[in-house]
Protein backbone atom coordinates (compact mmCIF):
# COMPACT_ATOMS: atom_id res chain seq x y z
CA UNK A 1 0.00 0.00 0.00
CA UNK A 2 1.75 3.17 -1.05
CA UNK A 3 0.21 6.23 0.46
CA UNK A 4 -0.80 9.55 -1.75
CA UNK A 5 0.64 12.98 -1.28
CA UNK A 6 -2.40 15.42 -0.96
CA UNK A 7 -0.16 18.69 -2.25
CA UNK A 8 0.89 20.21 -4.85
CA UNK A 9 4.87 22.33 -5.21
CA UNK A 10 5.38 24.38 -7.69
CA UNK A 11 9.09 25.66 -7.07
CA UNK A 12 9.78 27.58 -10.31
CA UNK A 13 9.70 31.19 -8.40
CA UNK A 14 11.67 30.18 -5.61
CA UNK A 15 15.69 29.96 -5.43
CA UNK A 16 15.96 26.81 -7.11
CA UNK A 17 14.22 26.43 -10.70
CA UNK A 18 13.23 22.79 -10.17
CA UNK A 19 9.53 22.02 -10.62
CA UNK A 20 7.54 19.27 -10.67
CA UNK A 21 3.90 18.41 -9.34
CA UNK A 22 3.34 16.09 -6.04
CA UNK A 23 -0.40 15.31 -6.61
CA UNK A 24 -1.35 12.06 -5.79
CA UNK A 25 3.12 11.22 -5.90
CA UNK A 26 4.18 7.67 -5.43
CA UNK A 27 5.85 7.88 -2.20
CA UNK A 28 7.70 4.54 -3.49
CA UNK A 29 9.26 6.00 -6.85
CA UNK A 30 12.72 7.04 -5.70
CA UNK A 31 13.80 9.35 -8.49
CA UNK A 32 10.97 11.54 -7.07
CA UNK A 33 11.98 11.40 -3.67
CA UNK A 34 15.40 12.35 -4.62
CA UNK A 35 14.02 15.38 -6.03
CA UNK A 36 12.28 16.18 -2.86
CA UNK A 37 15.57 16.34 -0.93
CA UNK A 38 17.95 17.72 -3.09
CA UNK A 39 15.28 20.44 -3.61
CA UNK A 40 14.45 21.05 0.56
CA UNK A 41 17.59 19.85 1.81
CA UNK A 42 19.54 22.95 1.57
CA UNK A 43 16.63 25.27 2.59
CA UNK A 44 15.94 22.72 6.09
CA UNK A 45 19.67 22.49 6.71
CA UNK A 46 19.67 26.63 6.95
CA UNK A 47 16.53 26.17 9.40
CA UNK A 48 18.00 23.42 11.48
CA UNK A 49 21.40 25.40 11.82
CA UNK A 50 19.56 28.44 13.21
CA UNK A 51 17.94 26.48 15.84
CA UNK A 52 21.12 24.29 17.05
CA UNK A 53 23.67 26.23 15.89
CA UNK A 54 26.21 23.59 14.58
CA UNK A 55 26.10 23.47 10.90
CA UNK A 56 27.21 19.55 11.34
CA UNK A 57 24.59 18.35 13.48
CA UNK A 58 21.90 20.19 11.04
CA UNK A 59 22.77 18.45 8.45
CA UNK A 60 22.35 14.90 10.73
CA UNK A 61 19.07 16.22 11.75
CA UNK A 62 17.25 17.13 8.37
CA UNK A 63 19.23 14.00 7.17
CA UNK A 64 17.38 11.97 9.65
CA UNK A 65 13.70 13.64 8.71
CA UNK A 66 13.78 12.32 5.25
CA UNK A 67 15.10 8.88 6.82
CA UNK A 68 11.92 8.86 8.69
CA UNK A 69 9.93 9.78 6.08
CA UNK A 70 11.66 7.25 3.49
CA UNK A 71 10.93 4.85 6.08
CA UNK A 72 7.25 5.31 6.69
CA UNK A 73 6.40 6.25 3.29
CA UNK A 74 3.73 3.37 3.59
CA UNK A 75 2.09 4.99 6.03
CA UNK A 76 2.53 8.70 5.19
CA UNK A 77 -0.02 11.62 4.79
CA UNK A 78 0.66 14.79 4.62
CA UNK A 79 -2.30 17.04 5.47
CA UNK A 80 -0.60 20.24 5.14
CA UNK A 81 1.69 21.58 2.45
CA UNK A 82 4.91 19.93 1.80
CA UNK A 83 7.51 23.06 2.68
CA UNK A 84 5.12 23.55 5.77
CA UNK A 85 5.39 19.97 6.97
CA UNK A 86 9.14 19.34 6.17
CA UNK A 87 9.57 23.04 7.93
CA UNK A 88 7.84 21.74 11.07
CA UNK A 89 9.42 18.02 11.48
CA UNK A 90 12.83 19.37 11.43
CA UNK A 91 11.82 22.13 14.07
CA UNK A 92 10.78 19.85 16.33
CA UNK A 93 13.71 17.05 15.64
CA UNK A 94 15.95 20.24 16.32
CA UNK A 95 13.99 21.06 19.81
CA UNK A 96 14.68 17.16 20.27
CA UNK A 97 18.01 16.96 19.88
CA UNK A 98 18.75 20.17 22.13
CA UNK A 99 16.09 18.70 24.70
CA UNK A 100 18.74 15.40 24.44
CA UNK A 101 21.58 17.33 24.65
CA UNK A 102 20.73 19.87 27.44
CA UNK A 103 19.59 17.24 29.54
CA UNK A 104 22.87 14.75 28.44
CA UNK A 105 25.03 18.45 29.84
CA UNK A 106 22.84 18.46 32.94
CA UNK A 107 23.18 14.84 33.89
CA UNK A 108 27.03 15.08 33.18
CA UNK A 109 27.27 18.04 35.27
CA UNK A 110 26.28 15.96 38.49
CA UNK A 111 28.80 13.42 38.49
CA UNK A 112 31.13 13.54 41.45
CA UNK A 113 34.30 15.03 40.18
CA UNK A 114 36.15 11.99 42.10
CA UNK A 115 33.92 9.33 40.42
CA UNK A 116 34.86 7.05 37.69
CA UNK A 117 32.81 7.94 34.83
CA UNK A 118 33.90 5.72 32.31
CA UNK A 119 36.41 7.92 30.40
CA UNK A 120 38.89 6.17 28.29
CA UNK A 121 41.64 8.39 28.40
CA UNK A 122 42.67 10.56 30.26
CA UNK A 123 41.98 12.88 27.39
CA UNK A 124 38.63 12.08 27.02
CA UNK A 125 38.76 13.06 31.04
CA UNK A 126 40.03 16.67 30.20
CA UNK A 127 37.68 17.25 27.63
CA UNK A 128 35.27 16.36 29.76
CA UNK A 129 36.15 18.60 32.48
CA UNK A 130 36.44 21.87 29.73
CA UNK A 131 33.23 21.22 28.69
CA UNK A 132 31.64 20.49 32.32
CA UNK A 133 33.55 23.85 33.22
CA UNK A 134 32.47 25.94 30.41
CA UNK A 135 28.48 25.00 31.27
CA UNK A 136 28.96 25.57 34.34
CA UNK A 137 30.46 29.21 33.88
CA UNK A 138 27.92 29.96 30.93
CA UNK A 139 24.91 28.77 34.05
CA UNK A 140 26.80 31.12 36.25
CA UNK A 141 26.49 33.88 33.93
CA UNK A 142 22.96 34.19 33.59
CA UNK A 143 21.37 36.72 34.95
CA UNK A 144 20.54 36.40 38.49
CA UNK A 145 16.68 35.96 38.97
CA UNK A 146 16.79 33.88 35.76
CA UNK A 147 20.06 31.55 37.04
CA UNK A 148 18.26 31.31 40.28
CA UNK A 149 14.91 30.11 38.24
CA UNK A 150 17.24 27.59 35.96
CA UNK A 151 18.95 25.75 38.90
CA UNK A 152 15.62 25.25 40.83
CA UNK A 153 14.35 24.06 37.45
CA UNK A 154 17.39 21.66 36.72
CA UNK A 155 19.17 21.79 39.30
CA UNK A 156 16.48 20.76 42.30
CA UNK A 157 13.89 19.18 39.23
CA UNK A 158 11.08 21.13 40.57
CA UNK A 159 8.05 22.00 38.47
CA UNK A 160 7.54 25.67 36.67
CA UNK A 161 4.54 25.51 38.77
CA UNK A 162 6.68 24.81 41.89
CA UNK A 163 8.88 27.26 40.89
CA UNK A 164 6.37 29.81 40.77
CA UNK A 165 4.57 29.10 44.06
CA UNK A 166 7.74 29.02 46.03
CA UNK A 167 9.34 32.06 44.53
CA UNK A 168 5.56 33.56 44.53
CA UNK A 169 5.65 35.11 40.41
CA UNK A 170 3.68 33.48 37.90
CA UNK A 171 4.01 30.24 35.99
CA UNK A 172 3.92 32.80 33.06
CA UNK A 173 7.29 34.49 34.83
CA UNK A 174 8.87 31.30 35.13
CA UNK A 175 8.50 29.92 31.61
CA UNK A 176 10.29 33.41 30.16
CA UNK A 177 12.87 33.37 32.49
CA UNK A 178 13.55 29.61 31.15
CA UNK A 179 13.14 30.05 27.87
CA UNK A 180 15.64 33.45 27.98
CA UNK A 181 18.40 31.28 29.70
CA UNK A 182 17.86 28.83 27.59
CA UNK A 183 18.29 30.93 24.60
CA UNK A 184 21.53 32.14 25.90
CA UNK A 185 22.63 28.78 26.96
CA UNK A 186 21.81 28.06 23.46
CA UNK A 187 24.12 31.05 22.26
CA UNK A 188 26.58 31.02 24.46
CA UNK A 189 27.47 26.87 23.94
CA UNK A 190 26.47 26.45 20.77
CA UNK A 191 29.78 25.53 19.64
CA UNK A 192 30.13 22.57 22.30
CA UNK A 193 27.61 21.07 20.90
CA UNK A 194 29.42 20.33 17.34
CA UNK A 195 32.09 19.09 19.20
Amino acid sequence: MTATAKFSLDRSKSKSNAAFNLRNADWSDNEMYQKLFYTFYPILCEKATSIVNCQQKAEEIVSDVFIKIWLNRDQLTIKSSLPAYLHMAVRNQSIDYLRRWTKRRTINNELPPDSDSGYSSPEDHLIYQETNREVIDAIESLPPRGRHIFKLSRDEGLKYQEIADQLNISIKTVETHMRRSLIFLRMRLGKLACK
